[in-house]
């Protein structure tokens, strides 16, 4: 589908369960700053993410857990695992590394043919652009194979500089604004699910009432 910015109508799920999103990229590429900046509004002291680390965001009236696993983490299949119940996946690249950009290529590859990603939206953030021998976002979307990802993924590349905090809001506004789409989009499904449902229930019920009737009326009859 590719990258488009539209301005986010007003969607929210407040009411619900927090939108998960799964954050990635190598090491070092500045995803928990990119976390830390937008929940605190500023750049913190950080380790290398050993594990799992949850943070819980709000942008624009959608709640949203963000999950960084660590770009050292090899346990691939709990990252698949993350991706699967994800509503949106976020990458994160240093835009001065151009051997590892690789990886991140060939992990959009393998995204963009899981079946069970279809219609995810993908927020890439190419972080580190204040630095002078970083890569323009022309060359990264070209060295990622973009415009070669399936028909079916919804990404967008972002210019970002995270301990400047630039970039980061208009990313995850793209994201929360694509993520609400699709919650708009199943809301109504959800609740036709909900009303067959209460149908079903009245129906079972007003059967089983007929029924009392009907035993309760031979009962007196024979009594």
């Amino acid at each position: 589908m590719g990258s488009s910015y539209q301005k986010p109508v007003a969607v929210s799920n407040k009411d619900q369960k927090p939108l998960r999103v799964f954050i990635n990229g190598p090491h070092s590429a500045g995803k928990t700053t990119v976390l830390n900046v937008v929940k605190f509004g500023k750049d913190i002291p950080t380790v290398p993410t050993i594990g799992a680390e949850i943070v819980t965001l709000a942008i624009n009236n959608i709640s949203i857990l963000a999950i960084d696993e660590g770009g050292r983490s090899r346990a691939r299949v709990f990252q698949r695992i993350h991706y699967r119940k994800a509503s949106g996946i976020i990458l994160v690249i240093d835009s001065t590394d151009s051997e590892r950009i690789t990886e991140v290529r060939d992990e959009l590859l393998q995204i963009s043919n899981e079946e069970e990603l279809e219609n995810k939206p993908i927020l890439i953030f190419a972080n580190k652009q204040d630095l002078s021998n970083s890569m323009t976002l022309d060359e990264i979307q070209d060295k990622l194979n973009l415009t070669k990802l399936n028909e079916n993924v919804k990404w967008h590349l972002q210019s970002a500089c995270a301990i400047r905090n630039e970039g980061l809001r208009e990313g995850f506004e793209w994201l929360a604004h694509s993520m609400g789409e699709k919650l708009e989009t199943i809301k109504p499904i959800n609740e036709t699910i909900n009303d067959l449902t209460a149908l079903k229930c009245r129906l079972v019920s007003m059967w089983n009432m007929a029924n009392l009737k009907t035993l309760w009326s031979k009962f007196v009859q024979f009594s």
